[in-house]
């Protein structure tokens, strides 16, 4: 993943329109969600999801850490307690 200053991004930001900001390369976009230690725990170890996860469930990501961070009370959410970076393959996205 790369890293820089937000000063850096913000001079290259859309002015208008609206658009979708998110780590991503040739082959992936980026996403993050918050998810309780069982599922984190499983998808750590066999990296895809599993064991408890619920492929039923509605479930929202979103493509910034910090604005997962927010919305999961800083990890402190119950169920919410940890934050996983996904990797979406963008097979879809082109």
């Amino acid at each position: 993943m790369l890293i820089e200053q937000y000063q850096e991004q913000l001079a290259r930001w859309p002015q208008q329109g609206h658009h979708i900001l998110a780590q991503f390369d040739a082959d992936s976009i980026y996403v993050y969600q918050a998810y309780g230690d069982a599922i984190a725990d499983y998808a750590l170890c066999h990296q895809r999801f599993g064991g408890t996860f619920s492929y039923t469930r509605m479930s929202w990501i979103k493509p910034n850490f910090l604005w997962m961070m927010f919305r999961a009370g800083w990890a402190s959410k119950a169920g919410q307690e940890r934050i996983l970076a996904i990797r979406l393959r963008r097979l879809f996205f082109r």
